[in-house]
């Protein structure tokens, strides 16, 4: 019994070239054995899925190495084509269709250019005077088919690699204004801006707006982006119908929808034009204070408003800020000056005379006496206290690190995560961190993370009587290049609460203080990951590294009784990304 031998090699160039020079010439050696050897231009690089998953007019190239086979044949399906020698990455792959070949190719080398959506089979037979026998890998078993059938005295082996050709994107989408279509593009539809001259006018008053609905499904699109350079967003995601309002008056071409593909699928994209204007006409309500009023890093208060602002000055007494902090800080601050925004005039900049802190609460208001006006010549209205949402900047602590619980190592004392995490022990019903081997209460998991590939699961099983004091000491997280500075931070955790779970609430402890916050998951959303910030700020004296010893340990502790009490049975959550955000300490 002679054995086949499966060659997936690393010919890179051949999965979009062709055999090229290296293959070009190759002949089968001539032996007096029999043994079948094939070899195909696949992507090392990537998993079994998305090598036998394509998109229309790939190529891939094969070479059958049968020795001693009384006869061989490659078989395609219909609609794709085995293609000559000699094409490149840039040549149009049908312009080197074999016409002299149907689906069938008696050739050794078989360059094939799949061009039927769907699934389909490339097919090599090959016959043998005595039996053989596989070593193919498990990896490629869901797509590469073996058979091996005898008859009168001949043995036929028969492969088929099996791939899914994904066709090429063609968008389809729905434009409605206040729940009335006003615009359908089908997959036949090919929008051009040489008929725009005959494209149809919706009218929108300012501030108002469409909305947008992805309908496409040739090729099998997995996102989708829209692009309305007048509108808010100007750019929005495709995933659910998105509404993109309007505010400068005129009329406009609308914009361009693109969809998209991207992996693990086989990536492609294509963009169609949305052959329809908008004319944004004056609106019929009043000129208000539209939201996103935020502090910038730069300490710019900016707010929208519901339409396009004529540029003013002079208008800082009409503008009031009360600024207020946990450290008895209460005054009026004066406004040094506002102003439209000059990128985008639906929204306004203020800034005060005086520093502000991100532990402050800001409240800004407006008179309505400045005669401040849009461009359809509203007149803008009082408004106020608002607060402002103050900026905070990203976490200290090293992402892809301790805190999101990334490296693994260990036992279950330290829950697989490292050395760099320890439990005293003690819960569980062999009082030794775990209901038995495989069922500790905390363990790393790479079964459900925020960011990253893992997080930490804690689960208590459904025969538990109690929930047990069983805290997770970590003591990496101010080994990263800048430590830990002293300073005030606001904590956050990711948490994911299965939906059995009746647990309210985690305790946090850092340094000395075991048992100084909580995180609050008793009305959270559940089966999704939601961030939980905790109770308090975390203070922290003097700057702590690697070597801070107990200073810098935290721990984490899900306890019974307390708003904990009464919780029994199984109970499964994750947590993921700890993270410290420096707050601004008004002195």
């Amino acid at each position: 019994m002679k054995n086949i031998k499966l060659l997936l090699l690393s010919l890179s160039s051949l999965f979009i070239v062709s055999c090229g020079e290296e293959y070009a010439d190759y002949t089968a050696p001539q032996d007096n054995f029999e043994d079948v050897s094939w070899l195909a231009g696949l992507n090392p690089l990537v998993g079994a899925d998305s090598q036998f998953s394509l998109n229309a007019d790939s190529s891939i190239s094969f070479f059958n190495l049968a020795q001693g086979a009384n006869s061989s044949q490659w078989i395609l399906q219909e609609g794709n084509h085995f293609l000559n020698e000699g094409f490149t990455q840039n040549d149009s792959l049908p312009l080197f269709i074999d016409s002299n070949l149907g689906t069938t190719s008696t050739n050794d080398k078989a360059h094939v250019l799949f061009r039927t959506p769907g699934e389909n089979k490339v097919t090599l037979i090959n016959t043998f005077d005595t039996e053989v026998s596989s070593n193919m890998s498990d990896t490629y078993e869901d797509y590469v088919k073996e058979e091996m059938t005898q008859e009168n005295g001949e043995y036929t082996y028969k492969v088929e690699f099996v791939f899914d050709i994904y066709d090429y994107l063609n968008p389809a989408f729905t434009v409605e204004k206040e729940g009335t279509t006003v615009l359908t593009i089908t997959e036949s539809d090919n929008p051009s801006l040489a008929d725009q001259a005959n494209w149809d006018v919706v009218e929108v008053e300012a501030a108002t707006g469409l909305t947008f609905i992805d309908n496409s499904t040739q090729g099998r699109p997995n996102g989708g982006t829209w692009f309305v350079a007048d509108g808010v967003p100007s750019r929005a995601s495709a995933a659910q119908p998105v509404n993109i309002n309007f505010y400068k008056l005129g009329t406009f071409n609308v914009g361009s929808f693109r969809s998209l593909r991207v992996a693990p699928l086989p990536t492609s994209n294509r963009e169609k034009l949305i052959p329809l204007k908008v004319k944004v006409v004056q609106s019929t309500q009043p000129f208000n204070f539209d939201g996103v009023l935020t502090e910038d890093e730069n300490e710019l208060i900016s707010f929208r408003v519901n339409g396009e602002l004529t540029p003013f000055s002079g208008k800082e007494g009409n503008f009031s800020a009360r600024v207020t902090n946990p450290n008895g800080f209460d005054q009026v601050v004066p406004v040094e000056s506002v102003r439209v925004n000059d990128e985008n005039p639906i929204f306004m900049q203020v800034k005060l005379s005086q520093p502000i802190y991100n532990s402050d609460t800001v409240e800004l208001s407006y008179d309505g006496n400045g005669a401040i006006t849009s461009a359809d010549n509203r007149v803008l209205q009082a408004f106020g206290p608002e607060v402002v949402a103050m900026h905070y900047g990203n976490s200290i602590l090293p992402a892809n690190s301790l805190a999101s619980f990334e490296p693994s190592g260990g036992n279950h004392t330290n829950a697989f995560a490292t050395n760099k995490y320890w439990m005293p022990g003690g819960g569980g019903a062999t009082g030794n961190w775990r209901y038995g081997a495989g069922n500790e209460i905390w363990a790393r998991s790479e079964f459900r993370a925020y960011a990253g590939g893992a997080s930490m699961k804690y689960e208590i099983p459904a025969e538990a009587t109690e929930l047990h004091t069983l805290q997770l000491y970590g003591f990496g997280l101010a080994d990263g290049p800048d430590g830990i500075p002293a300073g005030t931070y606001r904590v956050f955790h990711w948490i994911y609460v299965e939906p059995q779970t009746t647990i309210n609430e985690l305790t946090f402890g850092f340094g000395p203080n075991q048992n100084y916050a909580k995180f609050d998951i008793s009305s959270i959303a559940k089966g999704q990951w939601v961030r939980v910030r905790a109770s308090n700020d975390l203070v922290i004296a003097s700057d702590l590294t690697g070597a801070s010893g107990g200073a810098k340990r935290n721990n984490t502790a899900i306890l019974p009784g307390g708003n904990n009490a009464g919780v029994t049975g199984e109970q499964v959550l994750y947590i993921d990304e700890l993270e410290f955000i420096e707050v601004e300490v008004r002195p």
